[in-house]
């Protein structure tokens, strides 16, 4: 028995002087350097996290829809769990987020990441065209241009005026018509021309005529030929020949009458000018008289076109002013000329004042009686200009595409001016060398409108009874130029504490959506 008590005892003391040794190394202060390496690296540690990582709130570890602006706990004592921003990588410095739009409908959309009521993420929507420069518009690669056929134009300067377009008849010139009549009364022994449209040239005969009267003064004139040596002959051979000239005796036959000593029977009567014969009015055999007309012969190198002008548009017109001719059975061909008269009266049936135009027509292509398209230029100045196929006209105003290079289309916002041979004036919003799209500018507007209209929709049904920070209301018109547009950018952070979004805080600082 004592055995068993002495062996018990001594465990006893050796278990105290293991537990003493243990507790003296136990309280025996730490080497300075290792700690100090400790504290360093624990100093370190939080001092960077918060210096790389930007938190946007703080959520609720039992609900994520439940947000706050700052560190807290819920009813059950838990603490809230802070919520970072994507970390900066090179990506989001290249890409422009638009707007963060509901996994489940996409036509909701928000201007800071948040999760729908199911708790899943919103997904961010970017911009095409990097950041930079060209923040709004329309982006497309080279492939796709071609795709669409799109064709650039530069605006340019050109003469433009006021265009009035109108309808016109084609005339003959009235300057360049004459009527043939004979001076004496006889009939047609022979007639060389015998229709009308014929084509005559100047001292041509036109037909041959018997002259009782003219035959008679030829016989004077040869008597007076002979007395021509006696007192008074030379007076009475003048008054001779004066008279057949007055009759109408051309220079020629007179000339032969003198060499032959022998009145001509038949007088020609000669074409005064080349033309046409417009009118015929004997026929072979026929009996002429002074008081009659036997031909019309127009000159058709030089013709007339009448048309009518409202009276509104005559102050813009002007003796002089350049048009431009246009006929249906000459499609691609234009003749230019002037405005050569303005009645002085205005007709009472349709209101309108007749302007006179004149166009050279040498090949006699331009036939009276004929339809044309008249484009009369009044007040013609040089002017900024593209071809009118290239504005696109809207409720808004009207816009064309420029070009600003590596793809990027930019809608502008442009004044009009006159209008004439498929170019516009531009008298506002362009410069000159500005490239413009021609081809597919409809399709490439369209798509910039509905970019543009997602921008602005930032926010826009996150809160349908306010409008979204920083953005404009769908529909406002875009401003003329890259410059003067003020392009929405999207809040990537939470407004101000106790002013988030789509959050209201509780006394005791508790969220809700």
């Amino acid at each position: 028995m004592m055995r068993r008590t002495l062996g018990f005892a001594l465990g006893l003391l050796l278990a105290g002087a293991g537990a003493g040794a243990g507790l003296t190394r136990w309280l025996t202060p730490a080497p300075k350097a290792p700690r100090a390496a400790v504290v360093a690296t624990a100093d370190k540690s939080p001092a960077s996290a918060p210096a790389e990582r930007r938190v946007l709130y703080w959520a609720s570890p039992m609900n994520s829809s439940i947000h706050s602006d700052h560190p807290m706990k819920d009813n059950m004592g838990m603490d809230y769990v802070p919520v970072y921003a994507a970390a900066a990588t090179p990506a989001p410095a290249q890409r422009r987020v638009l707007y963060w739009a509901s996994p489940m409908n996409p036509a909701i959309h928000s201007d800071h990441p948040m999760k729908d009521n199911m708790g899943m993420d919103y997904v961010p929507v970017y911009a095409q065209a990097p950041s930079g420069a060209h923040d709004d518009g329309l982006r497309i690669d080279a492939r796709q241009a071609q795709n669409l056929g799109v064709r650039l134009v530069a605006a340019q300067m050109r003469t433009m005026g006021q265009a009035m377009h109108t309808v016109g008849t084609v005339a003959q010139d009235q300057n360049r018509v004459d009527a043939v009549t004979a001076r004496f009364a006889g009939w047609v022994v022979r007639l060389r021309v015998r229709a009308e449209g014929d084509l005559v040239r100047r001292g041509q005969v036109l037909a041959e005529i018997y002259s009782p009267e003219l035959y008679s003064a030829q016989q004077d004139d040869l008597v007076a030929l002979r007395g021509q040596g006696t007192q008074g002959g030379e007076q009475i051979l003048a008054a001779a020949r004066e008279r057949l000239r007055l009759l109408g005796m051309p220079g020629a036959a007179l000339t032969t009458l003198e060499r032959t000593g022998k009145p001509l029977r038949e007088i020609p009567v000669l074409a005064p000018r080349s033309g046409v014969v417009t009118a015929l009015r004997i026929r072979q055999g026929g009996y002429v008289s002074p008081q009659a007309e036997l031909f019309e012969i127009a000159n058709l190198q030089r013709i007339w076109v009448n048309v009518a002008l409202y009276d509104y548009q005559l102050p813009w017109v002007r003796v002089g002013d350049a048009v431009r001719l246009e006929l249906q059975a000459y499609p691609g061909r234009t003749w230019s000329g002037r405005l050569s008269f303005l009645y002085p009266t205005v007709d009472p049936r349709t209101r309108t004042v007749t302007a006179r135009l004149s166009f050279a027509n040498s090949d006699g292509e331009l036939r009276p009686g004929m339809y044309a398209d008249a484009t009369v230029l009044g007040h013609a100045q040089s002017a900024l200009a593209v071809p009118s196929s290239a504005v696109l006209r809207t409720q808004e105003g009207d816009y064309v595409m420029l070009a600003q290079g590596q793809g990027h289309f930019l809608p502008v916002q442009v004044a009009l001016g006159p209008q004439a041979d498929g170019w516009v004036a531009i008298a506002r919003g362009l410069q000159a060398g500005d490239r413009v799209v021609e081809s597919a500018q409809f399709l490439l507007y369209s798509e910039s409108q509905f970019q543009s209209v997602k921008a602005r929709m930032l926010g826009g049904n996150a809160s349908l009874d306010a409008a979204p920070p920083g953005g404009t209301k769908p529909g406002t018109p875009i401003p003329g130029r890259a410059q003067d547009r003020a392009v929405a950018q999207p809040s990537l952070a939470p407004a101000g504490a106790g002013s988030m979004a789509g959050m209201h805080m509780t006394a005791t600082g508790a969220s809700h959506d």
